[in-house]
């Protein structure tokens, strides 16, 4: 299946990136480095602007009179919410409409490539490309423990592509 996004990878970010794609053999990279930035510039836009706007209107008597540290994590388990709904759902629908995944074996399925697999891979990496910067914004919220659990997950995250 071809990658699915609406958005084509804009010419310049592919040639920007692809250097770097090649030097850490992520030859997919480039095609995906739209979604990875979109998902994570959605992702801040959810914690920094959506998440505080509806929590203090579903929550009014509570969310306000948070600690900065406790509205801090609020937010980010408001993002990591969306995130995990949007890439389970991603998934459970590329399993179903994906014919090129369907007629892969097992092997092909753990170690090969799709269009639709690579959109939803960049959804997640750039879930936590925006962790890590959550983490070094507020290293004194998350402490060096998360930072180091935010860097190894973008890397595992990135190896795929």
């Amino acid at each position: 299946m071809h990658d699915p996004f609406p958005i084509a990878p804009p010419p310049q970010l592919v040639k920007a990136t692809t250097p770097l794609a090649e030097f850490l053999r992520l030859s997919t990279l480039p095609i995906h480095i739209h979604e990875l930035l979109l998902a994570a510039l959605s992702y801040h836009i959810i914690c920094a602007y959506v998440s505080p706007f509806l929590s203090r209107r579903l929550f009014p008597s509570v969310y306000p009179s948070l600690p900065l540290r406790s509205r801090v994590n609020w937010d980010v388990h408001v993002v990591s919410l969306v995130q995990s709904v949007v890439v389970c759902a991603a998934a459970i629908w590329v399993m179903i409409v994906d014919e090129e995944r369907k007629s892969m074996g097992w092997e092909e399925r753990i170690w090969g490539y799709t269009g639709a697999d690579g959109m939803i891979q960049a959804f997640a990496a750039g879930y936590f490309l925006w962790d890590l910067q959550i983490c070094l914004r507020y290293l004194g919220i998350f402490g060096p423990g998360l930072l180091m659990h935010a860097v190894a997950a973008l890397i595992v995250f990135s190896l795929g592509f």
